[in-house]
This record gives structure tokens, sequence and C-alpha cells, in this order.
């Protein structure tokens, strides 16, 4: 486990649209002998053994984080924000936040009026309305000085580890854990130099609706798609519906059985797991046919193969999530393990026609 790389990851501030911080990190930490292209919606992909057109697979894990921007100052000098992708404001009530302006980072704490002075009456549902951030400002003038409307705003980055070692508290799980395994994965295989053409790509805006997937496929045209993201953990006092096909920490990365997922491509991953070792959970996904890389990527040009590994993670979208590393480093060996098997498959073009 590189703990360097995956803590340097964590602490990047990504919210979606403002993804600059983790891509330059993403750069610094592919292998020196791959390609690396900027898409013009941010998007970083990197690729290797391109030259002899061999059959194209491309891992995927998006790169932004559930963030925040400013929308109002007030005259007091509070501040009005709304969120970027799904955040309950429930959780956010004393969290400390990073607003990303131009000149600097600036500190902030996101207010709400404390239990002693609510009236009794009032139900406790909190809406974006009922919250500001206080970054210690007298006045808008004031405010001002550090601040511009439009600027992104992120959660606060510490990382925190379990007594036994084992599980990882920080914000962002979602899904900078995929791009470290992207990273691990993709600089594995370049030493093995297996007969694929490879390409990864760290995604923007997925949590906007999987906005920046859909340029990285039109660019490459890739035969085959590997999404890497988070996926919910069900083990949690608080019952989840079975139909969200929930996972659990220390179980394995899942593997997701649903109409955008290719059946036979995770065939073969499920036996490659077996075969190997390796944990893993079957599970069917968030959702039938949407909310995901993959759901989108599927239906482009052709018709793709893709499928989604999810790695578990509990507290999703809050503001430090939970996950568990035995289930990074076996997300990454399985991967590993899939794309040495299919380099060499013969007659790829039809091993994955469904029936």
């Amino acid at each position: 486990m590189n703990t360097f790389l995956l803590e340097k990851i964590l602490h990047t501030d990504s919210p979606s649209g403002n993804e600059k911080e983790i891509i330059d990190v993403i750069k610094a930490n592919i292998y020196p002998s791959a390609k690396i292209i900027t898409d013009n919606l941010g998007n970083c992909i990197a690729c290797h053994n391109t030259t002899n057109n061999e059959y194209k697979v491309l891992i995927i894990a998006h790169c932004d984080e559930v963030g925040f921007q400013v929308v109002k100052i007030e005259d007091n000098g509070y501040i009005r924000f709304r969120p970027i992708g799904g955040v309950n404001p429930t959780y956010l009530p004393g969290n400390c936040i990073t607003i990303l302006n131009k000149n600097n980072k600036i500190t902030g704490c996101i207010s709400y009026t404390p239990i002693h002075v609510q009236s009794k009456k009032r139900e406790f549902e909190i809406t974006y309305n009922d919250l500001w951030i206080d970054i210690g400002a007298k006045t808008k003038q004031d405010a001002e000085k550090y601040i511009d409307i439009g600027d992104y705003i992120s959660l606060n980055d510490g990382i925190y580890y379990s007594a036994d070692g084992n599980h990882l508290f920080s914000k962002g799980l979602d899904n900078k854990l995929g791009v470290y395994v992207l990273l691990q994965t993709f600089n594995t295989l370049i030493k093995k130099d297996i007969p694929l053409s490879l390409y990864i790509s760290a995604t923007v805006q997925e949590e906007l609706g999987c906005r920046g997937c859909k340029a990285v496929i039109n660019k490459i045209r890739p035969d085959l798609v590997i999404v890497v993201d988070a996926g919910i953990c069900g083990d949690i006092p608080v019952q989840i519906e079975s139909k969200f096909g929930v996972v659990e920490l220390g179980k394995g990365p899942g593997i997701n059985y649903n109409p955008t997922n290719n059946f036979n491509l995770n065939k073969i991953i499920e036996n490659i797991a077996m075969e190997n070792s390796i944990p893993f959970q079957r599970t069917v996904g968030y959702q039938t046919n949407k909310g995901t890389e993959n759901a989108e990527i599927q239906t482009l040009l052709d018709g793709i193969i893709t499928t989604h590994i999810c790695i578990p993670i509990r507290n999703m979208h809050m503001s430090h999530e939970i996950c568990n590393i035995k289930d990074v480093q076996n997300s990454i060996q399985l991967i590993i393990k899939t794309l040495e098997y299919i380099a060499h498959i013969d007659n790829k073009e039809c091993v994955f026609i469904p029936w």
C-alpha cells in the first residue's frame, strides 16, 4: 500500500467543476513512459502501448468530489452557498470547509442556529436556507477581501485511521479511492507490458451527472471499459433496502450485476477472483440503469462492453467517509489479474457478445 500517494490524493480539494488540484497530482504520479492528455473538459487521459492499435481497454475513475459554491455574501459577512452534487444539508452544521479562492484557500465553518434558541415546535429538517458559512468576517466588504461569488468550496481534509489500522476515515473517498486504484493498476500494468492498448482516465464532473466520461469515450473509442467507483455499504445499524445493492466493508470489491454491466465480462472477473483467492461481493449496484459512469458509457458509440467495480464505502457524501484498506488493495489486484487475462483472449470481439 502506497500510503504516501493515497494521502496525497485524499488531501486534494476537487469539487465538481474545479478538479485541477487532483489532476495535477494524478499527472505527477503516472508512470513516466505513458502519454498524458488533458481534454477540453479537464479529463486526464493516459495511455500505453497504443502504437500497434491493439484491443483498446479503458479504466475510468471519476476524480471529482461533492462540494459547494458561494452564491451570495450577506451584508454582515456571512456566506450563502449551494451544493455541488448530492449532499444532505442535515449532515453539515459545524463542519469546517475550505473555500477555493483564486488567491488563497480560506477556511470557514458551516453554521446553524444553536438548539438552545430554536423553537420547540420546529421540526428538525434542515435546508440550505437554514445554513450559512462563517469565515470570521464582520461585513460584506471584509469578506470580499478573501472570497468571490462563484468560488468553489470543499469539505475539510482531515485523514484518520481506526485503532486496528484497517479502516480509513476521510472526506472524498468517493471517488479518490478509485483514483488511487486507477494509478496503481495502470503503473503496474505498464511494467508488465501486456498486449493491450491500455488507457486510463480520471474523469471530471461525475457528481453532476456523469458529464466528463462521455467526452473521454468519444475521444478514445474504447472496446472495453472498467469503471472504478464507490459502493454504498449496508453494514450499518439502519436497514437499507435491498434494491440499492449494498455491499459490506472488508469483504472485497463489489462486482455489479445489472443491465449496465456486461454479463460475460462479469463472469470472467468473478472467476479470476475465485482462482486468485481475491475476496469479492456480488451486488446489483445502486440503480438498475443509471447513476454511474458505466450506465452512461454502455450505449455510446456502437455499444461498449462495460462493468463497474465498486469499493465499499460507509457515510457516502458526508464529511468523513469510511473504507477498509484491504478492499482497496483487493480492487487493484482484481483489475490487474483481469486485464492480464483479457490481454490473452483470442477473438475478443466475440467473447463479450451477451447472447
